[in-house]
């Protein structure tokens, strides 16, 4: 066969494979693009034979450039519908959660228990608190929560509601991503930064019913808290599952469990910061808003309530569900 009649008898496939090919690089999904497999299997043979008969450097290289983009549209998810792809993010930090629940109760008790503990003890005897607290907390404490409104405290501190919000995510943030990577030192890293982080909320909260405007309190805290709180916990469940491939390695060497147990953790690393950024932003526009009171309390339980039924529900039925 000559190359010229190869090239009329298979020109109509390689022309619709390239079209496949294009949709699929503009997120224009059809379910032709069902095809792109068995096309992929007959442009490697159409290659194989164009190399073997020694076709030309320009048939060779049109069919092998065609053979690279199918492979890669095939084996990168470029013919995944977005919103698949949104809906695995949405579903997969909740079944990561639920598939780490052993180490997600763990670390709700290491964050938990040493906060209500403290705040108990804080009631019983202040001293406690100062034990704790240094003089600058307890005066930006008094600052927001005593006799002056916090939102107004925090707008002459900051200056507008933005640079609230970029401080929140700087200062927050950093706290879970040191979370998530002292769990590499044998998961000890991330249990004492959950505990402290308890202690020195409990410490807060103590101060606050101490010598604060309690009333203010909640209301600044209610519509964000939901997210900053549980999404610690989380970057917490991520610190402790890396540093129990340390920990216990099984057949494999220490690096390779590490490298194993950070894929299965991926939707904890991401999950736990994005819900502590999402805490920043409520917190940054929200919070500190001029919102009534009994508004900002309503909004805080349904946040709650959501948060609570996204995490136990979010992404049940999938096939990876544990």
């Amino acid at each position: 066969m000559t190359q010229l009649r190869f090239e009329q008898e298979h020109q109509a496939r390689w022309e619709a494979t390239e079209a496949l090919l294009a949709a699929a690089q503009k997120r224009q999904f059809s379910p032709d693009q069902v095809q792109l497999p068995g096309l992929y299997r007959q442009v490697c043979a159409d290659l194989s034979l164009a190399q073997h008969r020694m076709y030309g450097e320009r048939l060779c290289g049109r069919l092998n450039d065609l053979v690279i983009r199918t492979r890669e549209a095939l084996t990168k998810g470029t013919l995944t519908d977005r919103r698949d792809e949104a809906a695995r993010l949405w579903s997969s930090c909740p079944r990561a959660v639920r598939r780490e629940w052993r180490l997600f109760w763990l670390n709700m008790l290491l964050f938990w228990g040493p906060m209500v503990a403290f705040i108990i003890a804080a009631y019983q005897d202040e001293r406690w608190i100062f034990a704790v607290l240094d003089e600058g907390t307890m005066g930006q404490l008094d600052e927001m929560y005593g006799s002056d409104s916090p939102v107004d405290a925090l707008r002459g501190q900051f200056g507008s509601d933005f640079a609230m919000f970029a401080y929140y995510i700087q200062h927050n943030i950093s706290i879970g991503l040191r979370t998530i990577a002292g769990g590499v030192l044998a998961t000890l890293g991330a249990v004492i930064s959950t505990a402290t982080q308890g202690i020195l909320l409990g410490a807060m909260f103590g101060y606050v019913h101490y010598a604060g405007n309690t009333g203010r309190f909640y209301t600044f805290v209610a519509g964000h808290s939901s997210f900053e709180l549980m999404g610690l916990v989380i970057c917490g469940v991520a610190g402790t599952r890396l540093g129990m491939a340390v920990l216990n390695p099984g057949t494999l060497s220490r690096a390779e469990a590490l490298k194993v147990s950070a894929k299965q953790a991926l939707p904890l690393i991401y999950g736990g910061p994005l819900l502590v950024l999402i805490a920043a932003f409520i917190e940054g526009f929200w919070s500190a808003s001029g919102a009534q009171p009994e508004i900002k309390h309503i909004v805080g339980v349904v946040l709650w309530l959501l948060l609570a039924a996204w995490l136990l529900f979010a992404g049940r039925g999938a096939s990876d569900e544990a």
